[in-house]
């Protein structure tokens, strides 16, 4: 039985990471680098060609802008999957990039572990932020989702029985 591979594209304009990145993948049994580059241009071609089940993009390509990238190819390609990688990403980076179809997030400084393990997620589907990022992120995200909807629709949503409202309160003060 043949399991099948996720094919890469690798996008990053550090050229020791892009390589180490590359024969790192290579090394796993089911992942294959389809090609790598260092910048995002002729994504389009080169998705349509290659056909890869994920991107792998740096957020700070140097002569390009990240996004840019991004809306390409989950405009022509839905289905391909993009994990975004970074050294310190901002948050509000975080939220547009997810927003415009990431799937995946991580920073420079993972395990090698914790690399393969999020690329194999997201191509499982799962959606993977850092997890110092995820509390901060999901925040922004209420607060976002908030400020779009009327008054009423979240006095609704957030009504509480007296026990949950002591039971906050209890944690508010530390008990």
């Amino acid at each position: 039985m043949t399991t099948k591979k996720i094919k890469i594209l690798l996008i990053e304009d550090n050229r020791l990471l892009r390589e180490g990145i590359s024969d790192l993948l290579k090394k796993q049994p089911d992942m294959i680098v389809v090609t790598t580059v260092g910048n995002g241009e002729n994504i389009l071609d080169l998705v349509t060609k290659l056909k890869p089940n994920i991107v792998l993009l740096d957020l700070g390509l140097r002569n390009q802008n990240s996004m840019q990238v991004v809306k390409l190819v989950k405009t022509n390609f839905q289905e391909i999957k993009i994990i975004v990688m970074d050294l310190i990403p901002l948050q509000a980076d975080v939220f547009e990039f997810v927003k415009a179809g990431v799937s995946g997030f991580m920073l420079k400084d993972i395990s090698v572990s914790e690399f393969l393990k999020t690329i194999r997620s997201v191509f499982e589907g799962a959606q993977v932020l850092p997890p110092h990022l995820t509390g901060s992120l999901f925040s922004q995200i209420v607060e976002h989702a908030i400020n779009g909807l009327p008054k009423s629709v979240i006095d609704d949503s957030v009504r509480m029985t007296k026990r949950e409202r002591q039971v906050i309160e209890l944690i508010a003060d530390g008990s």
